[in-house]
């Protein structure tokens, strides 16, 4: 499917990006925390 880059892993923006994922897309993401990111990356 598409490159997505996706900023910003609050309380919207972190299941939002899962639904790109589930829906096919390649999903880059960013955080200004690395934790979120990490966390994010491994669910």
């Amino acid at each position: 499917m598409a490159q997505c880059a996706f900023l910003g892993l609050g309380v919207m923006g972190y299941p939002m990006a899962g639904h790109l994922v589930q829906a096919g897309h390649d999903v880059s993401v960013w955080n200004r925390t690395l934790e979120k990111a990490q966390a994010w990356q491994r669910d």
